[in-house]
């Protein structure tokens, strides 16, 4: 990979094949990316765990119309809603395009931030072992009793950086973690870092921060042109077409509030706190994974 400028910071890196942008919502990710093709001949390839998902463009962040016309993007709106994506269908794509991109004589560039994601990229992802279908019913039962957030509380105190990656409905991943926990008697973090499954392509990593208080500024700020640009009426889009808000994708921050106030359970202005206080909480967990997670540089991108 040739030198490369990012705000105040030269990356030189001449054994990396591709580089990664990875972040907590609303750092500026984007904007950072424009300015790469601006000097750069690069392709996108997004590194977020929603944005593959169609119709779901202003919640999501999705770059606009005329930023993928002009840069080419890959994994964007690819799939429904009610299709399951996860780490490991993104490594073993974004593998794939990123050596697509290279014979193309450009340079990738992953953006997003979804450190399971972004881990397993770089160093594989196996999830076959340590099963065991008495663990997992033994889950199975408490989640169906209401015990979701309980066990998610619990799993934060065992792993918080495995827990901080997904929220407490996302039951699936909440049993296959406790069925890890018990059958091996590691944490999950720790039996996904074990992988030998790394990627012979060589990354450059860099996490882009900024001052908290002008994160949480521009998070509130972001939130309030998402619903000005549409978010209520493209989640009620997704009802008329049949997606229901229990779908995987659609429990993600800013659609499920959205669903609670078509629903009348919050108002407006419960709806607009609601999802700018837990858009802020979790830009906080996305720090806290990347400072936990190996990394080449930490740049701040001011004011």
């Amino acid at each position: 990979m040739k030198p490369i400028k990012i705000h105040n910071q030269i990356l030189d890196d001449s054994q990396s094949d591709y580089l990664i942008l990875a972040g907590p919502t609303g750092v500026g990710k984007t904007d950072t990316v424009l300015s790469l093709a601006a000097e750069y001949d690069i392709e996108v390839i997004s590194g977020d765990s929603r944005q593959i998902y169609k119709f779901m463009n202003i919640g999501t962040a999705t770059p606009e119309a005329e930023t993928l016309k002009n840069l080419p993007h890959h994994l964007l709106n690819e799939l429904t809603p009610d299709t399951i994506w996860n780490a490991a269908d993104f490594y073993q794509r974004a593998r794939q395009i990123i050596k697509e991109i290279l014979g193309r004589g450009k340079l990738p560039v992953v953006v997003g931030g979804a450190g399971m994601y972004l881990d397993a990229l770089r160093f594989g992802l196996f999830d076959e072992q340590h099963k065991d279908p008495d663990i997992r019913q033994k889950y199975q039962d408490k989640v169906d009793a209401g015990e979701a957030e309980a066990l998610w509380n619990q799993l934060m105190e065992l792993d918080p950086d495995y827990a901080g990656t997904f929220h407490f409905n996302n039951f699936k991943k909440l049993m296959r973690a406790f069925e890890i926990y018990e059958s091996s008697g590691m944490i999950p973090s720790k039996v996904f870092s074990d992988s030998t499954d790394s990627f012979e392509k060589q990354g450059t990593f860099v996490v882009l921060d900024r001052d908290r208080k002008l994160l949480y500024e521009r998070i509130n700020q972001r939130v309030l042109m998402m619903l000005r640009d549409g978010l209520i009426e493209e989640c009620q889009n997704l009802l008329d077409k049949g997606y229901q808000p229990d779908l995987y994708p659609m429990k993600t921050i800013g659609y499920k509030e959205v669903y609670a106030f078509l629903n009348h359970d919050i108002d407006e202005a419960q709806m607009i706190n609601s999802i700018q206080q837990n858009t802020r909480n979790f830009a906080k967990r996305q720090l806290t994974w990347f400072r936990n997670h190996p990394f080449d540089y930490w740049i701040d991108l001011g004011a």
